[in-house]
């Protein structure tokens, strides 16, 4: 009779396979333990890094004001929901969070979510059926196309920001389907470009489509009013009505969660149909005083967003003259291409060494041969530390 033990190890074995293709061809993924410090930097293995791996793109995550006002949640509510929003987990905070967001996206309604990516899982798998047909940016988050999926509906990508494309497959499939949706990302998380929104909003109206937003990188840092790329439609359209707006709390609003703005009957439906949604615990509390805390000092003050715009160009253009890859970038993400995954991971370590967090990216996050290290600016920064991770970086690269 075969050792029980010997049979639960070669059961195994198919695991450790699968592992080993993945370091073989260096993707493997790794965690570090880290602490954060007052002034943005981090502390890895008792040396402190500038960190250009973090998405508080305002710094709010250390301002006195929303650390005050999580603080007063905690005290008055708890750590915790509890429970869901539709058993017993929503409070008149998450009300508050909710109304606020709507009158500041100028929206007739907003739903809170858990998770920014829980948010577009339940967003486009409640409202799209699976008689309709979904048009998809080739490069939108994993958090898009996994709703997509999770529709059922018909699923078509455009290449990435081909308007003629994106038109082309719509006459191609033109009265095939119920209902034709297309879905961006406004401002793109890997190459930190911008979609062609008022572009996209044109040919929604022309088919008579429907348009799903991810401002998700964009929100709070961009627009006149820093609320996103929507700032850019003119008050008289009424788009509202064809352009569903997604967001998150957990990076400029230096929270957690994700939240919706759409017309009330959409926001509606949503509540009544996203099961991601209806099955899981609303978000904290203190998250919720914390995002509401962060909405205020973005309406009162646009000085860090400001801020972060002339420092991301500076450093764009810097790079730009040492002879270096940043892709399309528009933004405060700015990649450095390298493509071999294996030369990026090399970089990115040597900066370490030199004190400096900057991630590799690697695929399946970023195409075949395109591994670059993403570079995020925030309010943390200043042009002095740019200048010196300029130096640290140009040392490192003559190396390679």
């Amino acid at each position: 009779m075969e050792n029980p033990e010997s049979q639960s190890v070669n059961h195994l074995d198919w695991i450790q396979h699968e592992l080993d293709l993945i370091s073989n061809a260096g993707l493997k993924r790794f965690r570090r333990s880290l602490n954060f410090c007052p002034d943005g930097s981090i502390i890895y293995r008792k040396k402190k890094l500038v960190n250009f791996a973090s998405s508080d793109y305002l710094a709010f995550s250390k301002h006195p004001y929303v650390i005050r006002s999580a603080y007063k949640a905690l005290n008055s509510f708890g750590a915790g929901a509890g429970a869901s929003p539709l058993v017993s987990g929503y409070t008149r905070l998450h009300r508050s969070l909710e109304r606020e967001i709507a009158q500041w996206e100028g929206f007739d309604d907003a739903l809170v979510f858990s998770s920014g990516f829980g948010a577009n899982l339940g967003v486009i798998s409640a409202l799209v059926h699976p008689k309709d047909l979904i048009l998809c940016d080739s490069l939108n988050h994993a958090s898009i196309i996994d709703g997509c999926r999770l529709s059922r509906a018909t699923l078509r990508f455009y290449k990435h920001k081909d308007c003629d494309h994106l038109q082309n497959l719509l006459l191609r499939d033109r009265g095939k389907f119920r209902k034709l949706w297309i879905l961006s990302d406004s401002l793109f998380s890997m190459d930190g470009d911008y979609a062609p929104i008022e572009t996209l909003y044109q040919i929604t109206l022309k088919n008579d489509a429907m348009l799903i937003l991810d401002e998700a990188h964009a929100t709070g840092v961009t627009g006149e009013d820093s609320r996103g790329f929507t700032d850019t439609f003119p008050l008289d359209l009424d788009w509202k009505n064809r352009v569903i707006k997604l967001g998150t709390l957990s990076k400029a609003l230096a929270s957690q969660g994700g939240f919706v703005c759409a017309d009330r009957k959409i926001i509606a439906l949503i509540k009544n149909k996203a099961r991601s949604y209806i099955f899981s615990t609303a978000l904290s509390p203190v998250c919720v005083a914390a995002a509401r805390a962060a909405i205020k000092l973005i309406i009162k003050d646009n000085s860090r967003r400001v801020l972060v715009d002339s420092l991301a160009a500076y450093l764009r253009s810097n790079l730009l003259d040492m002879g270096l890859d940043i892709g399309p970038s528009q933004s405060h993400i700015i990649p450095i291409i390298f493509g071999n995954a294996e030369k990026t991971m090399r970089i990115s370590k040597a900066l370490l060494e030199q004190g400096y967090l900057v991630p590799p990216i690697r695929p399946p996050s970023v195409p075949e041969n395109s591994s670059r290290l993403r570079v995020s600016i925030t309010a943390f920064h200043s042009y002095d530390l740019i200048n010196g991770f300029l130096l640290k970086l140009k040392e490192v690269l003559s190396r390679f």
